[in-house]
């Protein structure tokens, strides 16, 4: 068995819910870095990660996946939803990891010029394996739209 990440909060299922700004803040505050130390590892300089801490402007796939290696929770940085505890059967953990990979190239698919960067992939597998993990443990709100999340992950992808 495989020990797995859980949500609880409440979700807008049209997409990222409010407050983004709040939870990068409380994400770099609980990790206990400065807003500098924090910027660089998301290979920013501090007025950006200011600017992203205040919702002045939006941070890159880049940064995101920079933080979220560095050990930030990206559901709930993305989706509100707090990381608790739970148990995935590794049968059950290869399905996922299959869904996430088919999901990252039907987002690729969807480019007209049919390519992802590395990043790209990178931080979708990560975001998509994270949602498919929550909504087997059933710790996704019933409202979750799977189909909705992904439909607008590659209509945002497909512009090329």
């Amino acid at each position: 068995m495989i020990n797995m990440s859980t949500q609880t909060s409440t979700f807008d299922a049209q997409g990222i819910p409010s407050g983004f700004g709040q939870r990068l803040k409380e994400e770099r505050k609980r990790l206990k870095f400065s807003q500098e130390s924090f910027a660089t590892i998301g290979g920013v300089k501090r007025l950006a990660q200011l600017q992203y801490e205040s919702e002045a402007s939006t941070p890159t796939v880049r940064y995101l996946s920079a933080i979220g290696a560095a050990g930030v929770d990206l559901s709930y940085l993305l989706f509100g939803m707090k990381t608790q505890s739970g148990t995935i059967s590794p049968e059950k953990q290869e399905q996922i990891e299959s869904r996430a990979f088919e999901w990252v190239e039907e987002c690729a698919n969807a480019r007209q010029d049919g390519k992802l960067s590395a990043e790209m992939r990178r931080f979708l597998y990560q975001m998509i394996k994270g949602v498919l993990i929550q909504i087997e443990l059933g710790k996704y709100p019933a409202n979750f739209d799977i189909d909705l999340l992904k439909t607008q992950q590659i209509a945002s992808l497909g512009k090329g």
